[in-house]
């Protein structure tokens, strides 16, 4: 049974993690819905801090020695018990050897997974403007309140925006060499090898002054996501994000209230019940005013090479929840449609499907990750040609981050439009879908709006 108090505080999870910040804790964990666009799972935000065990599995519900505490039910089930981050670079066993070249590039800043467990969390419901403190024994919840204290939290902003901060971002490489990639694909598309290819470029990014939190509290102004987040992993590695993409939302019979079909009655509560994912592709920037919104609204809505894009990645989607789902349990809930952010307007889709009883946790992460969203098509062949054309290894960029839950259920976030940083020098990737019919410049160009808030945080 866990235990939970309500706390007489703002609904402000920046206010909550500075501080917790302030007061010393150890490898704080913000998970910020500061945009709820896609959905009802991301009503809540969630601060921990002082992990109390680290696990390196794919799934940390084999690294937890209590079980009996994993699957609670009632008002907390929801609330996240592991947070942590699932790196692309974890899933490159899929490539073949003879089809990838030899592996010289520099290893990349995170290469496995890393799961920290917190006894207690900070959980902030949006939608009721309440905020609680729930762990799973009186004195984690005891700990972590004081940490808080008793004096009233100033907004987190404005709290985080009188500290100073000096970020610079530079390329990592001539624009002219991500031209060049894009073309070589472009080649192997009309060869026949891959219909599509998701590729990247990294930008170099250094923390001249200031700390990861104060960096996310400012690419969140410029940009505000349903998956933000602010993860110091440890002590000299810490991940930002502002990613706008659910990459799954895996729920067990504990975790979801929608009745399950008879043929699913008996299912493992270890297991996943219900799956969803929700790829984006296809991007515009945001207009000067709501007429040019309109506009661009309209032409990536109507533009045949972006919605061969997204319908091409549908597939590999549907392809690969079919291989754990239950026989035509796969569909498309919502759109394909478009969905706007504060900098950009995406194009996007969300899929679910009822996993089938012989699929195992294990079964279903490795089926999803990584997505298909962020390979191409088709998917091994797509991360083939990445580990060929791209110059830095991916690291964490398009895997994923997010947590388990006490009820056992997974909700991970896309790791695009990311830093991951290393002490005071990190890295940000930023790619897009290439096509048969894509424009190299404009593609190009692409990679320069979904880079749009951490220029905005160089600039300030």
């Amino acid at each position: 049974m866990l235990v939970g108090r309500h706390l007489p505080l703002a609904p402000d999870p920046l206010a909550i993690a500075a501080r917790l910040r302030e007061s010393g804790a150890d490898r704080i964990a913000l998970l910020h819905a500061s945009d709820r666009t896609p959905g009802a799972y991301t009503r809540y935000s969630f601060i921990a801090c002082d992990p109390d065990r680290e696990s390196r599995a794919l799934d940390p519900l084999i690294d937890d020695p209590d079980l009996t505490r994993v699957f609670a039910t009632g008002a907390f089930r929801s609330i996240p018990r592991w947070i942590g981050v699932l790196p692309y670079d974890a899933f490159r066993h899929l490539e073949r050897p003879d089809w990838v070249r030899q592996e010289t590039r520099p290893p990349p800043l995170l290469d496995r997974p890393l799961w920290l467990r917190y006894p207690a969390v900070v959980v902030v419901d949006h939608t009721e403007g309440r905020v609680f403190a729930v762990g799973t024994t009186r004195e984690h919840v005891g700990n972590l309140l004081s940490r808080m204290g008793t004096a009233p939290l100033e907004s987190g902003f404005a709290t985080l925006k009188r500290k100073p901060i000096r970020v610079e971002v530079t390329e990592s490489e001539p624009s002219t060499l991500h031209i060049d990639r894009i073309r070589a694909a472009k080649e192997l598309i009309a060869r026949g090898d891959l219909y599509q290819v998701n590729l990247a470029r990294r930008l170099r990014v250094t923390l001249v002054q200031g700390g990861p939190l104060d960096m996310y509290a400012r690419m969140s102004a410029a940009a505000p996501s349903p998956f933000g987040a602010c993860l110091q992993l440890d002590r000299d590695l810490a991940v930002v994000s502002t990613s706008p993409e659910l990459l799954l939302r895996a729920e067990t019979m504990a975790s979801t209230d929608r009745l399950i079909s008879s043929t699913n009655s008996s299912m493992n509560p270890m297991h996943f019940a219900r799956l969803y994912t929700c790829p984006i592709k296809g991007t515009r920037p945001r207009g000067a005013g709501a007429f040019e919104d309109r506009n661009l609204i309209r032409e990536l809505d109507e533009d045949p090479k972006e919605n061969a894009e997204l319908t091409m990645i549908i597939d590999v989607e549907r392809n690969d929840l079919g291989r754990v789902a239950r026989a035509g349990s796969v569909r498309v809930v919502r759109g394909p449609e478009v969905v706007t952010h504060r900098t950009v307007h995406h194009r996007e889709a969300l899929l679910t499907a009822y996993t089938k009883k012989s699929a195992s946790r294990r079964d279903v992460l490795e089926a999803m990750l990584p997505s298909g969203s962020v390979t191409g098509a088709p998917k091994v062949r797509a991360m083939e040609v990445i580990a060929n054309l791209e110059a830095h290894r991916r690291g964490l960029y398009t895997g994923g981050f997010g947590a388990l839950a006490h009820d056992g259920s997974m909700t991970l976030a896309m790791a695009i439009r990311t830093v991951v940083l290393q002490n005071t020098d990190g890295e940000y990737f930023t790619g897009g879908g290439i096509v048969a019919d894509s424009d190299p410049q404009r593609e190009l160009e692409e990679t320069r709006w979904k880079a749009i808030q951490l220029e905005k945080v160089a600039r300030s």
